[in-house]
């Protein structure tokens, strides 16, 4: 019963916060909140990364080397979806190996 208010709380949390951008969804924002908003997915990313590279030290040579492989087709093509894509495969081939 103790996580219950918790898990409870975060999920109202939650869905105030979506609530809230569906009803405020035509509301202009000013151009700073929007500049600073346009960099979260960016931030996001870098601190799952920071993350899973501060985990354990098992196979943290294939991370640095999936980390490294995703930044550099991040750098060339601009695409996050395409950094999470080679990021990963080069993880899951060395992986194998």
């Amino acid at each position: 019963m103790n996580t219950l208010w918790p898990i409870l709380g975060m999920t109202a949390g939650v869905y105030a916060i979506r609530l809230g951008g569906f009803l405020l969804g035509d509301v202009a924002l000013p151009p700073g909140i929007e500049l600073a908003l346009s960099f979260v997915p960016v931030a996001m990313l870098a601190a799952l990364c920071a993350a899973t590279l501060a985990a354990g030290a098992g196979d943290l040579p294939i991370r640095l080397v999936a980390a490294l492989g995703g930044g550099i087709v991040a750098h060339r093509t601009g695409k996050g979806w395409a950094c999470i894509l080679v990021g990963m495969l080069i993880y899951w081939t060395l992986g194998r190996l």
